[in-house]
């Protein structure tokens, strides 16, 4: 069977088209921002933009858990350290959903003192850390109570464990996020907000002690945990100054690193709409916020200097340019003694009145272990029917679903644009090239490229049947890996042609022989595909809906053949999703066939342990699934044919038919 050479045969270069198409997308919002932002004059002018990002950001966050229920907090033991203690605390931001921390409180606190709360990177020991661990005792050693709180899947909060052997069965603090979190993402929120709310809940906690002083709490973290310092900056009035480290950038370095990021990290829509970093920062003006950066880092230094100059001008319009400031150590990625110095500088300074003093030096840190709120290192271990995000997220979901109405094929239409974002033009002329014409195993055949859309180059094998067999019908076929799949799947091609079928196997972009080349670090879940998913997302769009959108212009290609009639759609694991929704808004589509595809996003939300390698961000559209089901579409197909071939479960095993029934075949 025929197949593409690189570059399409060296025609078009197509490695970076639809990375290049995103970053095209992302700048143009990047360049009409700036300008928003330098027409900015007064705070007043300012706070109403701030206002509207935080309403945008919570939305896109699908909302933070609105009853503060009781944390039912537990001290399960107390060490005795040289100038302050650690409690060993666990508490549930949710019934039963427990968060584990260590509270380091200062020996000989005589009057309410101001607190700190430690937001942990992606360390697999969390709190345990010893680097974190040393930010810790510095700022317990100047003073301040320090809650150190482990995030959901990390420390003592692993959310996949196996509570007989005692073993984590998905591995990584950041594998353990992800997985989790595309599960949120269909369902139209953030896994970021569990994130926040833990954190939320644990100032919740401080403001009952004796000890602290409520009207005084910062907040600081490396890494991830400068990502979660910076979301609380964003919805968190009662912080009183922050020290976000390692993560402030720009959304605009972060695109050009080409580095993909865990779940809580990306913000749907924030390319579009916001919050970019220095909007994280300004969320607190004119409260003092430090920026903590390395020179040799992952996450752009430029970045973080840049967004470090765009917020000094908002807090100038508070006459509070000096409460926003940057410090940067010449280091790799790591919250450094340089930057536990100056944090804690500038919460003595900001949060105590007092002379910026402290010198740090080598706090002795304790065994991991000796840290443990529970008896067993793992919440899940201690309380076996403790809930997990999933849980949280499948609870969720389960109640929209029941205040859901079906859908009219109109409105179904609808949801599939808004949802996929498909925003195309598809009265756009189509120019093909017919750049081979020949023959394979007796069959006729042409290498075709047209462009989709400016810079999209999209490609197709189209293949006649043998002179003697009248053509019957001309197929659109969308396999999995695209036409590059096409030699494992001959036989199957060779029947249909022989039964008249035309086919003409298509590449949708990112596919066969124009898919992207591969990012780094290139390795599950962290590919290509979901960083550009990824990206789109925070366009406010999806991969899914561009696929979905070259398929459309694969049906109106050939509509300009007058070789072809009656088309159909076709469709192999996730190139039948692609094809499911293209035939959905294309009436004119004959019949449409789904080989092995996922027959449910309620099924895959449901499944705690689906098959992440099948089912990726590349089918997973935002927010599909708070309107529709892949069931809920069938309205569309009336008087078509729409074909289920081994439909799928989330875990990728063929789906019964009493599954069929509740998930996908539903009772209009």
């Amino acid at each position: 069977m025929i197949v593409f050479g690189p570059h399409i045969d060296g025609y078009h270069d197509v490695a970076d088209q639809m990375a290049d198409n995103l970053r095209r997308r992302a700048e143009a919002h990047f360049r009409r921002q700036e300008r928003e932002r330098a027409q900015i004059a007064s705070a007043a002018e300012f706070e109403a933009r701030r206002s509207r990002i935080q309403q945008r950001y919570l939305e896109a966050l699908g909302g933070l858990p609105t009853e503060r229920t009781p944390l039912n907090v537990r001290v399960t033991g107390i060490l005795q350290r040289d100038g302050f203690r650690i409690e060993k605390l666990i508490y549930e931001s949710v019934p039963n959903f427990y968060v584990t921390a260590a509270l380091y409180v200062p020996d000989g606190i005589e009057k309410p003192t101001p607190a700190v709360v430690f937001a942990h990177g992606h360390a697999d020991s969390g709190k345990s850390y010893p680097v974190y661990q040393s930010v810790c005792i510095d700022l317990a050693g100047a003073g301040f109570v320090v809650m150190a709180i482990d995030p959901l899947g990390q420390g003592e909060r692993f959310q996949y464990m196996d509570a007989e052997t005692g073993k984590r069965l998905i591995a990584g603090c950041t594998t353990d996020h992800t997985h989790a979190g595309m599960q949120f993402t269909v369902a139209g929120a953030s896994i970021a907000r569990h994130f926040i709310w833990d954190l939320m809940r644990g100032i919740d906690y401080l403001e009952t002690r004796a000890e602290v002083d409520a009207d005084k709490i910062g907040v600081t973290g490396n890494s991830g945990g400068g990502t979660q310092s910076s979301l609380l900056m964003m919805c968190e009035p009662r912080l009183a100054a922050a020290v976000p480290c390692t993560f402030i950038m720009t959304l605009e370095s972060y695109m050009r690193t080409g580095q993909g990021q865990d779940s809580e990290q990306i913000v749907p829509g924030c390319f579009a709409h916001g919050p970019d970093h220095d909007d994280y920062i300004a969320a607190m003006a004119p409260k003092p916020v430090l920026v903590g950066s390395v020179a040799y880092d992952y996450f752009p230094i430029e970045g973080a200097m840049e967004a470090v100059k765009r917020a000094k001008r908002m807090y100038a319009l508070y006459g509070a340019s000096e409460n926003v400031d940057i410090v940067v150590s010449n280091a790799r990625h790591e919250y450094t003694p340089k930057l536990r110095q100056a944090c804690v500088n500038w919460f003595k300074q900001h949060l105590k009145g007092e002379a910026p003093d402290f010198k740090t030096g080598t706090p002795e840190t304790l065994p991991e272990q000796e840290l443990w709120a529970t008896s067993k290192g793992q919440v899940l271990l201690e309380y076996p029917d403790s809930l997990t995000a999933h849980h949280l997220n499948k609870r969720c979901v389960q109640k929209a679903l029941r205040s859901r109405k079906p859908l009219s094929a109109e409105k179904a239409r609808a949801a599939v644009v808004k949802r996929l974002g498909i925003d195309g033009d598809r009265s756009r002329p189509i120019y093909p090239r017919i750049i081979y014409e020949g023959s394979a195993d007796g069959f006729g055949v042409e290498k075709i490229f047209f462009f989709s859309e400016p810079r999209i180059a999209v490609t197709g094998v189209f293949m006649r049947p043998a002179a003697e067999t009248a053509p019957v019908r001309t197929d659109i076929v969308l396999f999995d890996k695209g036409t590059s799949e096409g030699p494992e799947r001959a036989d199957w091609m060779r029947e249909r042609l022989n039964a008249g079928v035309q086919l003409f196997l298509f590449d949708v972009r990112g596919t066969g022989a124009v898919a992207q080349r591969a990012f780094k670090p290139d390795r599950e879940p962290y590919t290509a595909a979901y960083k550009m998913a990824c990206d789109a997302m925070m366009l406010g769009v999806s991969t899914t809906g561009m696929r979905v959108f070259d398929a459309l212009r694969a049906y109106d290609y050939l509509k300009t053949r007058a070789d072809v009639d009656e088309i159909g759609m076709v469709g192999f694991e996730r190139g039948a999703v692609y094809a499911y929704f293209a035939a959905a808004l294309e009436t004119g589509t004959a019949c449409v066939q789904l080989y092995d595809m996922l027959g449910s996003y309620q099924d895959l939300v449901e499944t705690r342990y689906y098959d992440r390698t099948r089912h990726h961000l590349d089918i997973l559209p935002y927010g599909a699934l708070s309107e529709f089901d892949l069931g809920d579409l069938l309205p569309c197909f009336e008087g078509r044919g729409v074909e289920l071939i081994s439909p799928r479960t989330a875990t990728g095993e063929p789906m019964s038919d009493a599954q069929l029934e509740r998930l996908f075949w539903r009772k209009k």
